[in-house]
Parts: C-alpha cells; structure tokens; sequence
C-alpha cells in the first residue's frame, strides 16, 4: 500500500492504456459512451469537492471502481477523438478523382531516388466553385525536380491529385506500413507529377517548430563545413541531431545486428548530457532569489527545444516529460519517486497523443528505463569491484544486462533476432556515444572560432569512426545475431510475466514464485510445441509481389525452395524485407534459393514445369528455365496453375489451347499495361485468373 501511495500515477496509468488499447484495436463512435464519461466525472467532482454530501470515499472500494471506470472511457474516448479518420471533415469523404486541395507540409521532405516523400496537412479541398474546409493527412509522393526540392516545412500547396488507401502488406509477414502510418493518422497516399502542383509562396508553419528545423540545417551545415561526410556524418547527425535521412541500410544492419541500435536515435542519454551541461552552466542562478523557479523554466524550454530539434522522437519526447517532472519537482523542493515520475511522464505523453503507445521506439524506451530502474540496482548488488574502473565496467555491464532483459521479449516480437555481443558492444558505444555527445555540443558551441572548431571536429570525426568501425567489426564476428526467432504476442507477454516472477523468486525465495515460474515456463513450452507442430504439417504454395520481380515459395514442413531469378537470389536486403519475416513466422530452418532447375522429394522444377505435391503448374517466362516449350499437344496439358512471368509475349487465347488451367496467376514481374491486357482476356474467355500486383502475394494452403 506504501508503494502505491508513492506511484499514484502508476495505478492511473493502467485503466488509462487499457482504454487506449480498446480504443485502438475496437473504434467506435458514440454519443452515449460520451456522455456517460462526462457524467461519471461530474459524479467524482461533486463527491471530492462537496464534502456537505457527507459520502466516505478515500478508502472505499465503490470509489476506486468509478475512478477507474472513468479513466478507462476517458481514454478511450480521447484515442477516438484523436483519430482522424472518424471526423465528418475528413478530407477523404470530400474528394473525388479529380480533386484539388490546399495542402501544408507537416515536416521537412525525405529525399528519395525519383520522388520526394512528405506528410502533408489537407487543409481544403475545392468542390465546384467552393472551397471547403477540412483536415487529416496524407502521404504525398512529388516528382523530383528543382521546384519540389526547395519546398519547407509549413509550405501550402495545391495539388490536383488522386488519393488512395494506403495498401495493406502485400506479402504474408511483411511490415505493415498500412497500420504504421495509421497510427500516425496517415490513412491516405498519392503521386504528383511536377504539372499537377504549384506553391502558393505561404508558409504558415509553426514558428517554432520552423525555428528549429533551421536550426537543425544549420547545425548539419556545420558538419559539412568541417568535412564530415560518409558515414561519420551520417552516424553524427543520427546520434546528435537525430537526423536519419542519410544512414544507408549497411550501417543500419550493422548497429541492428550488433544491439547498439538504440545509440542511432536521439533518447535519455543525450537529453540527460544535455540537461547536466546546462543545469551546470546555470549553476549560478541558485545563489539569487526565486532563481530555482528561473533555472527550471530555462531548463524546461531547452529540454523541450532540443526535443523538437532532433525530430520529436518517442525516447526523446519520454526522456523530456520525464527529467520536466524531475526539475520541476527540484524547483519546490519535491522528492520524487521515480515510478510515478515515468508513469506521470507517460500519461502526460498519452493526453497529447494516445497512439505513441503503438510506436516500438516508445515501448522499447520505456521498458528499458524500468529495467534500467528495477532491474539494474539488484544485478550490480551481486558484484561489489573495487577500483574505480572496475566499477564503472560493472555499472555498464548491469545497465547493459537489465535494459536488455527488459526488452528481449518484445525484440524478438518485433524483430525476430537477438545480438549476442550485446554486452561487449555497449562496453564500447556507451562510453563512445557519450564521447561523442559532449565533443559534438562543442563543434557546435565554438563553430564561429575556426581554428577552434577544427580540432574539434577532427576529433569528432575520429571519435565516431572509431564507433563505426567497432560495431562493424563486431558484426562480422561468428555467431553475433541469432536470427528466425518467432515469438507471438501471446509468448511475449508471457515471457514478461515469466521475467517478473523471476525476480519476485530470485529476491524473496517462495516456494510459490518457484512453482508459479515453473508454470510459465510450461505455458511457453506447450504453445512453442504447438506451433511445431502446425509448422511440421504445413504445405504451401506462395507467389510473392515483390515489384518487377519473380518469386515463387515451395514449403513443405519446415524447409522451402525459393524459385527466383539470379539478380534477386543475391538481393539480401530485398529477402529480409519481403520474404524472411515469413520464413521465420513459418518455422523454416532450411532454404534454398534457387534459379535453375531442381529435383527434390515433393518437388520437381524441369524448365517451365513444376510438380509440387499434387499441384502442377506451368511458368511462361521470358526466363531461360522458365521459356516456353513449342511442343505440339494433341489435347490441353491439364494444370492447376498457369504463371506469367517476366513480361513473356504470349496470347492467352493461343496459351489455353495449350494449357487448360484452374487458375492463370499474374506475377509481380509483368508491367501494369501487360497485366491489364491479360486481365481483360481471362474476363472475355471467363477464365479464373489472379493478379499478384492487384491483390498481393498468392498464398495456396495445400
């Protein structure tokens, strides 16, 4: 009960997230859900603040229940509201095919290879003669070019454009940037050529967010100008600036692979190096009067100021509310309690935004500053080095070792991998990055004093290839990521409750939390023999839309055959982001890739044929194993699937006299123009047909 008293917050903060995620996975709208949240609260106001009603709450269950209760629709109803797809205003139930609207860049754009890639606000769409008012936001596509590239943040536009659904996943296993950017309320996207789009020369951004962009380029200019380039610069802007747009995917893998991803994205260290180094420089305001007011608003403002520069991130935006309710809580003089200071940091978050509890970064931050909190006191109590440099190994080594118990489980959800050098990386990124921190606030700080800011820069440089060089070496070892993990949502809440109740046992050894330990461990068991088993049984044929590509999956139990062409065989990073996550869900722990012909129990690829258990299929392909035959049939080969492929120039009335087959697959390798021709025939002939571009990947359960 002590404890509780201490965390108030932390029992406000369960009803709260449960609310939020009914809100998320179960949207609804209604009127009566709102007034009855309205009602509720105007019953707990009139019970605490009329004490003439004389009703006893402050230890009566009935009251805990109503509170609970009200917070629970509170949130739900908040995540409602917050969501714009539900507003009557929507942009998406105003336009048509030939719409045009006023649009505002919601941040700066991301530079791809042929297009510039931004969120924009829709602000208006214009109907007839009128102009009406709206809101949500898109994903916008412009063509590149020299006018699309001078846009900023806060730029309206007009665009006449189509907006479409942002696609489903269109591979089993494969990320959904569908849902990722619904939670962002992105619902929406659309391409623009440079003909269908003009600036209107406004620029109605927010001051100070625009304020901090320029800040933010300017501060990048500095790097440029001091001739960091390549990855030190990349990796700088990353780590200090939370910049992103120039880490290239090797780099990326390289951290990822290592467990030193988390140094790439602005978080609690770097707000906490910021907030020592200006609650130092404002040392000197503790001596005058109402200064400790003075300084916590100073420090407040740069807090969230550099929360803003580096992009507004979900560990910066935590590690910000949090080190906010511990200056203000130093300001009067307030003890706080580091629980309640996370849960009142997070509930303050979730009022802004209750769709942040979605977002990975946000889930793996906060579990890793309660495994830091809770987790870590207890293993450095195992070990008591003298020296202190022995004990600054060992206050790393249970940092290291706490934050990663605390955010295995969801890794392995998320991810499926774990690194196993995860402790001998962080030995070195931390003291490094830490490094790095302090010498890049001082490239900045001294960039007018040229022969200053050389040295420093030089050193800056060094210090983060020295980082570079350490995590790639690292990741070429043997052995350094364990990948294929499957953990299911269910496994992983299980594992997280396995956690607790080890640390309940290892720190109060009951009887009970052994036995309760035990249980869960069993749980984890049953449901890992169960997939098994499925896994054992399953039989599959898959044709993937991977764009302009060919691939076609051959599972049988726990191993496939991958038939693709010799280009995408060698494509890792096209593998691991259409096809892999798959792989690992399914189970598989022996794949070929393949391009030629293959004979194999249940499976046989001779040039353009393919038996595969009881299903026969034939691929007209442009391909050298997969050409056409020119033998004569006297009557129709009978097949079940009939695949083109790789833009073969073929009729399909000349083909189905060749061929009689259940179903004529479209894959992912033919062009838009092809694919539509062929769709119209298979209508005229009423032939059964399936286009993987259309309608994702082919998955046949055998």
């Amino acid at each position: 009960m002590k404890i509780w008293n201490q965390a108030p917050f932390v029992r406000l903060l369960f009803p709260f997230l449960v609310g939020i995620l009914l809100a998320v996975y179960f949207p609804f709208q209604s009127l009566f859900v709102s007034f009855f949240s309205i009602s509720l609260v105007v019953s707990i106001s009139l019970i605490v603040l009329i004490p003439k009603l004389n009703i006893s709450f402050r230890k009566s269950s009935w009251f805990g229940i109503l509170v609970n209760s009200t917070l629970f629709l509170l949130a739900y109803q908040l995540t409602i509201s917050k969501t714009e797809s539900f507003s009557n205003t929507h942009f998406s139930k105003l336009t048509d095919s030939s719409s045009f609207v006023l649009a505002k860049l919601t941040e700066p754009y991301l530079e791809k290879e042929k297009s510039l890639k931004v969120v924009m606000k829709i602000l208006s769409v214009k109907q007839g003669d009128r102009w009406i008012d709206s809101n949500g936001k898109a994903m916008v596509y412009l063509k590149k070019d020299s006018l699309s590239m001078k846009l900023k943040y806060g730029d309206e536009v007009i665009l006449k454009a189509l907006f479409i659904d942002v696609p489903a996943p269109q591979n089993p296993g494969e990320f959904n940037y569908k849902r990722f950017l619904a939670f962002h309320n992105v619902f929406q996207q659309t391409y623009v050529d440079e003909n269908n789009w003009f600036n209107t020369g406004i620029n109605t951004g927010n001051f100070i967010m625009r304020f901090s962009i320029n800040l933010r380029n300017k501060l990048l200019d500095v790097f440029k100008a001091n001739d960091l380039q390549g990855d030190e610069y990349a990796v700088g802007s990353a780590l200090l600036l939370g910049y992103v747009d120039k880490l290239d995917a090797d780099i990326i893998s390289a951290y990822s692979s290592t467990g030193a991803l988390h140094v790439l994205s602005v978080s609690g260290l770097h707000v906490a190096i910021v907030y020592i180094v200006f609650n130092w420089l404002l040392f000197f305001l503790d001596k005058i009067k109402h200064g400790n007011i003075i300084k916590a608003i100073i420090l407040l403002l740069l807090l969230w100021f550099y929360a803003l520069l580096t992009g507004s991130s979900p560990s910066v935006l935590r590690s910000a509310a949090m080190f906010s309710f511990v200056i203000i809580s130093k300001a009067f003089n307030r003890n706080t309690n580091i629980y309640n200071t996370l849960a009142a940091s997070a509930f303050f978050l979730f009022l802004f935004n209750p769709y942040l509890i979605m977002d990975v970064g946000f889930q793996l931050s906060y579990l890793a500053v309660i495994g830091i909190v809770y987790i870590q006191p207890k293993i450095h109590n195992w070990f008591n080095p003298s020296g202190w440099l022995l004990e600054q190994l060992w206050t790393i080594t249970s940092v290291s070792i706490a934050a990663q118990i605390a955010t295995f489980p969801i890794g392995l959800h998320y991810f499926h991998q774990f690194p196993n050098y995860f402790l001998l990386s962080n030995f070195i990124v931390i003291p490094v990055s830490t490094v790095i921190i302090y010498l890049g606030l001082s490239v900045f700080a001294f960039a007018k004093i040229s022969f200053v800011v050389k040295y420093l820069s030089i050193c800056f440089g060094w210090s983060v290839w020295l980082l570079n060089s350490s995590v790639k070496l690292i990741e070429k070892w043997p052995y350094s990521l364990l990948q294929g993990i499957s953990v299911s949502v269910f496994e992983t809440c299980v594992l997280y409750v396995l956690i607790v109740v080890f640390f309940l046992y290892s720190f109060n050894p009951k009887l009970r939390y052994l036995v309760l330990a035990l249980l869960f461990v069993i749980i984890i068991l049953l449901s890992q023999i169960f997939e098994q088993q499925n896994q054992y049984h399953q039989k599959k044929l898959i044709v993937y839309n991977i764009p302009k590509t060919s691939a076609i999956d051959f599972i049988s139990s726990r191993s496939n055959v991958l038939l693709t062409d010799t280009v995408y065989a060698l494509n890792e990073n096209g593998l691991l982001f259409h096809i892999k996550h798959n792989w690992w869900d399914l189970g598989l722990n022996e794949s070929k890739v393949v391009s030629s012909n293959i004979c194999i129990a249940n499976l046989k690829i001779e040039n353009n044929f393919v038996q595969f258990y009881d299903k026969r299929l034939v691929i007209i392909s442009k391909l050298p194993v997969c050409k056409i035959t020119n033998t004569a049939f006297l009557k129709p080969l009978i097949v079940d699937y009939l695949i083109l492929s790789n833009n073969t120039n073929v009729h399909l009335s000349e083909l189905v006299k060749m061929y009689h087959a259940s179903k004529i697959v479209f894959d992912s390798s033919n062009s838009a123009y092809k694919t539509k021709r062929w769709k119209k025939e298979c209508i005229e002939m009423k032939q059964p047909y399936y286009s993987v571009a259309d309608s994702g990947a082919l998955v046949v359960d055998l």
